[in-house]
């Protein structure tokens, strides 16, 4: 989470500071020699996105190999199947019947036979449509404040790589929104070291990504309606 988006900006800024040497680029430590950039992260919060939303994809039509050692009779399905939409052929292009030949566990998606199939090699084969046919999103926001701190020998140094420090985010927008990461910035002072000359500029950024959670549900199979005397 956090990680993806320090990388990312030691990455750019690396890449496209030109005059400043890519080892005095760094983070969370106190630079050896000037000139040099430290990135440091001051906090972050979470913010919800309100997303929750229902996508239909349909029914999907599954297909998988079982390879059958001539002694299981149980075998497991990636997805759970709809009622009554299995299809089974053993070897392949010689369909079973169900109830007779095997038997499925809908709740739990196996398949248990009523005998060991013959020994081969993906010669159980398996079509069904899969439960999972509804997926619900929901979402969160990170947003993570770092400072970026520019130091140089004098104030014309520290200004020109501050410059190139912002160009460098500013032209790398596009790169960080590959990753669904938006940054944003918030402000900036001039500091002066104790020995009266090391200038240092912090940068302050707000970066913020999107975290998104997928969660497959079925459709509804049956519905009961009861009704209560008072």
């Amino acid at each position: 989470m956090l990680t993806e988006i320090e990388d990312k900006l030691v990455k750019i800024l690396q890449e496209r500071v030109k005059e400043m040497p890519r080892e005095n680029i760094v983070f969370n430590i106190e630079p050896s020699k000037l000139p040099a950039v430290t990135i440091s992260n001051l906090g972050f919060k979470f913010e919800n996105l309100d997303l929750a939303e229902n996508i239909d994809r349909g029914r999907i039509e599954l297909k998988e190999s079982f390879n059958s050692d001539g002694v299981q009779t149980s075998y497991k399905l990636k997805e759970k199947p709809l009622q009554d939409s299995v299809h089974v052929e053993c070897p392949p292009g010689t369909s079973l019947t169900e109830k007779k030949d095997f038997t499925i566990n809908y709740d739990e998606g196996s398949i248990e036979f009523s005998k060991a199939l013959p020994k081969g090699k993906n010669n159980v084969f398996v079509k069904y449509l899969s439960r999972g046919s509804v997926m619900t999103l929901k979402g969160l926001k990170v947003k993570a404040l770092y400072s970026i701190d520019v130091l140089g020998a004098d104030r014309v140094e520290t200004d020109s790589i501050a410059e190139n420090v912002i160009k460098a985010l500013l032209t790398g927008e596009d790169e960080l929104a590959a990753d669904g990461i938006e940054s944003k910035p918030v402000k900036g002072m001039v500091l002066i070291k104790e020995d009266g000359k090391t200038r240092k500029i912090r940068l302050k950024y707000m970066f913020e990504k999107g975290l998104r959670v997928e969660k497959i549900v079925g459709p509804i199979e049956k519905i009961e309606i009861t009704s209560k005397n008072f």
